[in-house]
């Protein structure tokens, strides 16, 4: 299905999936998909530390989703018809609606283990005081 906003200046048409809506057998695809660890603290823990800081930030992980890319091996989706022949759909992006918060989280904490070295503050940040959209503070502005 897609959604379809004219007074949008960066998607006017945006696909939306309902993953767990039935299909004819009676399963989702949600009822198929692995919900993932936890892989995060608990959010208790992350807004104590969070309400520490005199100086908050947080980030806008709206689109982050569909910055996430599926392995190629796991990205089809076809529509077995009886009277036609079947529709092969390539989804190359983790979407909305599905178990992806894990996903989400893991390349975080992915990516924040690959570039380590090169931001160690950051990555620290990243493993310990992300939730969400919450990410973090600092005692004063100039650390941000």
């Amino acid at each position: 299905m897609g959604v379809y906003r004219a007074d949008s200046s960066t998607t006017k048409l945006r696909v939306v999936f309902n993953a767990s809506a039935a299909s004819t057998s009676g399963v989702s695809l949600n009822n198929c998909l692995l919900k993932g660890g936890v892989v995060q603290d608990d959010l208790f823990s992350i807004l104590l530390r969070f309400r520490n800081h005199k100086v908050a930030f947080t980030a806008d992980v709206k689109k982050m989703y569909r910055q996430i890319w599926v392995n190629p091996d796991q990205c089809s989706i076809w529509k077995n018809r009886s009277y036609k022949e079947p529709s092969l759909y390539k989804l190359l992006t983790v979407m909305y609606g599905t178990k992806s918060s894990y996903l989400a989280t893991r390349v975080l904490n992915q990516l924040a283990t690959d570039e380590r070295k090169k931001f160690l503050l950051a990555s620290a940040v990243s493993f310990k005081d992300f939730y969400v959209g919450v990410l973090s503070g600092a005692g004063m502005f100039h650390q941000l």
